[in-house]
Order: C-alpha cells, then structure tokens, then sequence
C-alpha cells in the first residue's frame, strides 16, 4: 500500500503542497473561522443575556432566533454568491465586474432586508404562530416582541455579510473578521 502511494504524482510535490496549505490556505482560512465563530456567538450571547430574565424570555427568544437564522442563511447564501462573482471577476482580470457585482448584492440585499423588515413589522405575529405552535401566549408575544426588535437588524447583518463576503473574493480575510469581531463586542455594550 505504501508503495503505491508513493508512486502517485502528489507524493512527490507533498513537500509543496503543505507549504501551499500553510502559506496560502492558513491565511485565509483562520479568519473566516473566526469571523463565523463571531457570527455564531452573537445569537449565543443573546440567549444567554436574555436567560437572566426568566425560561419565558428565553423561549421567546429561541423561538425568534430559529425564524432569524432561516434569514441569515439566506443572507450567507447570497454573501458566497458574490464571494465567488467577485473572486471569478478579478481571476479574469475584470475588476469592474467585480464591483458590479458587490455593488449589485449590497444594493439588492439591502433593499429587501429593510421589505423584510416592515412586511415582519406587520406579519410577525403569523410567523410566530406558525413557529410557536403550542407555546404559551407569554412566550409568544415575548418571542413577538424579540422578533419585532431583530428584523431591524437586517439590513446591518445584510449590508455586514455582503460586504464581507466581496472583501473575501477579493482574498482579504482579516477586514471581514475584524468587522464581525466588533459587531460582537457592539451587541454585548448595547445589551
């Protein structure tokens, strides 16, 4: 077995594919594990902050945080779309379509988080219906009122991915962790 691996093309470049992995891959790849580690601690933070107030407050919010993740996923399908885009454009040498592409995003994105936002505004109690099921009215108008604050968070979190997700085809990784990094630190002083 051993024999045959090393007969393969790669055995012979191992050396220059682990300096590949650790000069160019690393470096990008550190920062966008930490730019989602910051991600994902913002919806923990809130959870934990709001379990102070009580298991009701907590449900609300765990409830409307499952309708917001839905968003955000939509929100970082969109940011990898233009990751890529923007990554292809400037491959090609074609910097201008590059940003089109980030501007085109930005602009699209934002436009229907702030739709989203005033159509949650007047629905919400609809989604939280559908997602609360038998929950107690409590922790439905807790979850209401938690989902009525968030959606405003939208275009921030829109406009935040978009922008990042551009900077990361562009191949820098660091700006888009340090914007993620203080969006954290600004959620727990507003809170």
């Amino acid at each position: 077995m051993l024999h045959a691996i090393q007969r393969t093309p790669w055995y012979a470049k191992r050396r220059s594919y682990l300096v590949l992995f650790w000069r160019e891959i690393t470096p990008l790849a550190v920062p966008i594990f930490f730019e989602n580690m910051c991600v994902l601690l913002m919806g923990v933070l809130s959870t934990f902050l709001v379990s102070w107030l009580g298991k009701e407050a907590m449900a609300g919010v765990g409830l409307a945080d499952s309708f917001n993740i839905v968003i955000i996923a939509f929100f970082a399908a969109v940011d990898l779309g233009t990751t890529v885009v923007v990554a292809f454009s400037l491959c090609k040498r074609n910097p201008e379509r590059a940003r089109a592409a980030a501007r085109q995003s930005l602009a699209l994105m934002t436009v229907l988080s702030v739709v989203l936002a005033v159509v949650i505004q007047f629905c919400g109690h609809h989604i939280i219906n559908v997602i609360a099921g038998n929950a107690t009215p409590e922790v439905k108008a807790l979850a209401l009122s938690y989902l009525h604050i968030s959606v405003w968070s939208y275009p921030a979190a829109a406009i935040a991915l978009i922008g990042s997700g551009a900077l990361r085809g562009a191949g820098n990784t660091k700006i888009p962790m340090l914007i993620n990094g203080g969006m954290n630190i600004l959620n727990i002083m507003i809170t």
